[in-house]
């Protein structure tokens, strides 16, 4: 059994997932859990002060994505992209023996590095529109992991 971090996640799912698999599974998100489980509201830095054996991060793509590129220069001028890219960057780096994230591609893969695998919606049975998260449908891309 691992104890496994599922940082920037609120659903719940994926915690649920490796919970289910036997492993101490926690998922943390400034947002509250919306499943019953093990979960820390708050900043993940301070999560991040235990020990974990795994994580799995879902860092907010807001500013990172290229969906959003045409918005890039203003959030360059100001650092928001900059503060995301060192979160990012933060996550990556942390003493954790087996750590990935996951973003959509973009800016991640120019200012840290290339992804080590970009995964198609479309390879697994979804067309150009799918639903995300039961409320949004979103335009199919890849999704990187690093």
């Amino acid at each position: 059994m691992r104890k496994v971090l599922i940082a920037c996640e609120f659903s719940g799912r994926v915690r649920d997932a490796f919970k289910a698999k036997g492993h101490d599974a926690w998922s943390c998100d400034l947002l509250p859990t919306e499943r019953p489980g093990k979960h820390i509201q708050g900043d993940v830095r301070t999560a991040l002060m235990q020990q974990w054996d795994l994580m799995i991060a879902f860092p907010p793509c807001t500013h990172l994505c290229s969906s959003g590129a045409r918005w890039w220069p203003e959030k360059q001028k100001d650092g928001r992209q900059q503060k995301a890219v060192d979160f990012v960057y933060m996550l990556l780096g942390q003493q954790i023996p087996f750590i990935a994230v996951e973003n959509p591609i973009g800016k991640i893969s120019t200012a840290i590095r290339k992804p080590d695998q970009i995964i198609q919606p479309w390879q697994f049975g979804h067309g150009d529109v799918f639903v995300v998260a039961e409320f949004a449908q979103v335009d199919s891309y890849g999704y990187c992991g690093w």
